[in-house]
């Protein structure tokens, strides 16, 4: 997606990526980070202690809200 779309159109989007230092997607949302960064696109990167379970998205899910909700003042 980062390599094949515009890059206006990437930064249309309000990023956030939040990914357990435990998780089996650690990997793949650390390269996503590192490209974005690259290309100079803005985004939220967040790794915490924890795995790919509830327990961990749910203490993730106040922040998550709060970032989603930021983006409805914007307009």
């Amino acid at each position: 997606l980062i390599e094949s779309v515009a890059i206006e159109q990437i930064k249309s989007v309000r990023w956030y990526i939040d990914c357990g230092d435990d998780d089996f997607l650690y990997e793949g949302n650390s390269l996503v980070h590192i490209a974005l960064k690259k290309k100079e696109i803005p985004h939220e990167y967040r790794v915490r202690d924890g795995g790919h379970t509830w327990t961990y998205w749910r203490d993730s899910l106040p922040e998550v809200l709060k970032f989603v909700s930021d983006a409805f003042h914007q307009f």
